[in-house]
């Protein structure tokens, strides 16, 4: 993989329908440890979408998305074990360094396919 975490992606429906969503950043790291772990690498596939970059965003926002990332990553290599909730980053204010928290990741959602009401809903489209 080249650039694995470009922000886009497309996968298949019954694809996406059986995998659970990291919540924020961490969801196209999960989605593809997830494929992998499930599907085998033949499934997965690249696209060359040019150079991203991430101009629009301050030094301490590409920390919060590191942090989400690395939560996911490590989440997914040992299930259950305990993670960080939080992330402290420091600030500048005035002439003090003042501690500023962030939740580190959110609760991922998990495979479309086990919601009761997706399901049913599927089923009836396809009557």
């Amino acid at each position: 993989m080249v650039q694995p975490l470009a922000g886009e992606y497309a996968a298949r429906r019954t694809l996406l329908e059986t995998l659970p969503f990291a919540a924020g950043y961490g969801v196209e790291t999960g989605l593809l440890i997830d494929t992998l772990a499930t599907r085998g690498l033949d499934v997965v596939a690249q696209v060359d979408l040019g150079q991203r970059t991430h101009g629009h965003q301050d030094t301490a926002a590409l920390g919060r998305m590191a942090a989400a990332i690395l939560h996911t990553v490590l989440e997914r290599a040992d299930p259950g074990s305990p993670l960080w909730t939080s992330l402290t980053q420091f600030r500048r204010v005035g002439g003090a360094i003042m501690p500023v928290e962030a939740e580190a990741a959110g609760p991922a959602r998990p495979p479309m396919n086990t919601i009761a009401e997706y399901a049913e809903s599927r089923a009836a489209a396809r009557r």
